[in-house]
């Protein structure tokens, strides 16, 4: 029921112990009855739960889960949340919308398993580089920073060993972005670069051009100075797929 949001769910929910799927717009999900030490063992995906629910009571309750989708006012409940994500070891995918517009979300303050494999963040208003922290998850593969997520101006990915994993980085509303740099070695993995739009980053990395994996260059809207620069590749079709929106070199 994905288009249903739920505020107050029976506190019998903690007795089907064979549920794998929850499907929401939004759910909450109550305390577990006093005296009742049982886990919905076998719950696997969950989208979306409301971050009032995200204790280490309730959390620390679903041991088998790997896709979270947690939507609302994050900030709110930063508390909860950030102390409380440690306690899904098998989590791989997490989604993260933030739907207050007064507050912010802290990034520092959260502590994500190691077990990540995919990483969103939406509206999320972040002030600090979020890449000193996400380049230390050492299973990321896919990472995107969607629609307002980051409203800082500079991107720094340290050097050898920051994000060893990851294949897909997707940079989505930094409508103030204009400077990135990054360290020899950082992303290794890279296959599929998307930054949407572009409109003030002045130039890429040159430390993106030496990663071997690295095929897929999708820009929106990027500035004259960056699309000159990107000439330079034009005769390395062989091995990038660099797209710009509009069309065109």
């Amino acid at each position: 029921m994905p288009s249903s949001y739920i505020d107050q769910s029976p506190e019998d929910i903690w007795m089907m112990q064979k549920l794998m799927h929850l499907n929401f717009g939004c759910i909450t999900l109550p305390a577990p009855p006093k005296n009742y030490f049982s886990s919905l063992k076998n719950l696997i995906f969950i989208s979306a739960l409301h971050p009032s629910s995200c204790t280490p009571d309730i959390l620390g309750r679903l041991p088998s889960v790997q896709t979270l989708r947690i939507s609302g006012n994050l900030s709110c409940y930063h508390s909860g949340v950030s102390k409380s994500l440690c306690e899904l070891h098998k989590l791989e995918c997490l989604k993260l919308v933030n739907e207050s517009k007064l507050s912010r979300m802290v990034l520092s303050e959260y502590q994500f398993p190691p077990s990540l494999i995919q990483l969103s963040l939406s509206n999320t208003e972040l002030m600090e580089d979020p890449m000193p922290m996400l380049e230390r998850l050492p299973r990321l593969q896919v990472l995107k920073l969607k629609r307002n997520s980051y409203l800082g101006r500079k991107l720094a990915c340290a050097g050898s060993g920051g994000f060893p994993e990851l294949k897909v980085l997707h940079l989505k509303s930094m409508y103030w972005l204009d400077e990135w740099t990054m360290g020899a070695g950082a992303l290794p993995k890279l296959e599929s670069l998307i930054v949407n739009p572009c409109a003030y980053l002045r130039k890429l990395p040159e430390e993106l051009w030496c990663i071997k994996s690295l095929r897929k260059l999708d820009l929106h809207w990027p500035q004259t100075e960056l699309r000159q620069r990107l000439r330079t590749f034009e005769d390395m079709e062989w091995r990038y797929d660099i797209q710009l929106y509009p069309s065109g070199i």
